[in-house]
């Protein structure tokens, strides 16, 4: 029996309201503390927050304007300019004195025009804070056909820290795949339009003799497969191609390569227990050498220093969970959950300046 679950795409919460959980000494720093908010952890000065204040909440990846007073002194640690043209710092991965910082907790009396939203508001667009997207390779990046197709979601995995609760869930057939450190993909067929597509991670890319994307569909003949699989139903495979010319390949293989990570049939996500074998075959690596984690604590110091199965010389960017029969999970306070999350080394992180 298949198991779906409806997908609605949806906009990363780059900046929340939240409030600080915990505070905590750093050692040998007299000046910085560790501020715990949901499960991050942000290097904060001393008296600047005390537990139970409320705070802005950006999360790394964020582009924050430096032309904006209140970011202004973030232009000092150097601003990049995104395909738009915006022009802004970009939150990342940051270790002092030891402790890893991940993000940015401003104080919310800051933010007027938040003050009256209550802790887990989203308030990325009211603050105009975007996501930071590396550039796209010109072999990927390709001519565009389209936005890539409201039926198909970004392939973005919700990270551990923001999901704690999911690890308190009553399951026991999780399993861990490597996250490979590449480009997303997205490989479809529309019999509703009689359209055979590829797609980064944004854009509808047409048909091209040289673009990557592409070429990888050609060579493991993933249109034919999934028309072959699911011939009357809207269905895409999706997963990250990786390798030399991609994000610096720091695999360091050779050759450009494909894994894929999730399907999707008719708009639900299939769970992994009932993918075909071609898709088993093309998948990212298993790492059965990880137990499930019971805390985020634990899930992040469980990966730290992990080797690639790819590449045993090389270290892996983290892992992302699976529960093997269901592509949703009920967590403690009875909420829906997709039943997947990703765990990212910080070390990884900070060596590749993320």
């Amino acid at each position: 029996m298949l198991c779906r679950v409806t997908v609605t795409a949806t906009e990363r919460r780059l900046a929340t309201v939240e409030t600080i959980a915990d505070i905590g000494p750093i050692p040998d720093a007299d000046s910085i503390v560790r501020a715990r908010i949901r499960g991050w952890d942000v290097v904060v000065k001393v008296g600047e927050f005390e537990v139970g204040d409320p705070c802005v909440y950006f999360e790394i990846d964020s582009l924050l304007d430096v032309t904006d007073p209140r970011f202004a002194f973030l232009a000092a640690r150097g601003a990049q300019t995104a395909a738009d043209g915006r022009r802004g710092h970009v939150l990342k991965t940051a270790r002092l004195r030891g402790q890893y910082s991940q993000g940015l907790a401003l104080p919310l009396n800051l933010f007027p025009e938040v003050l009256e939203r209550v802790p887990g508001t989203d308030v990325t667009t009211v603050l105009d804070v975007v996501k930071w997207e590396p550039p796209v390779p010109a072999q990927i990046s390709g001519v565009v056909r389209g936005p890539r197709p409201s039926w198909i979601p970004a392939t973005d995995e919700e990270r551990i820290q923001n999901v704690a609760a999911i690890l308190e869930t009553e399951r026991d057939d999780w399993i861990a795949t490597e996250k490979l450190d590449g480009t997303s993909s997205t490989y479809y067929v529309d019999p509703s339009t009689g359209t055979s597509g590829v797609c980064g991670r944004n854009w509808d890319l047409l048909e091209s003799e040289d673009n990557t994307l592409w070429r990888l569909g050609r060579r493991h003949r993933l249109h034919e497969l999934i028309e072959a699989t699911w011939p009357d139903a809207r269905a895409a495979v999706q997963g990250e191609v990786y390798g030399e010319a991609i994000q610096a390949n720091p695999l360091k293989v050779h050759g450009q390569h494909f894994g894929l990570f999730t399907i999707r049939v008719d708009g639900a996500e299939l769970a992994r227990g009932d993918w075909p074998d071609w898709a088993l075959e093309l998948s990212v690596p298993l790492r059965e050498d990880l137990r499930f984690p019971s805390s985020v604590t634990e899930a992040l110091s469980d990966i730290d220093g992990l080797r690639s199965a790819v590449s045993p010389d090389r270290p892996a960017e983290g892992v992302v969970w699976r529960a093997l029969g269901a592509s949703t999970v009920q967590l403690p306070d009875g909420t829906p959950s997709r039943a997947s999350f990703k765990v990212l080394s910080n070390r990884y992180l900070l060596k590749h300046d993320r």
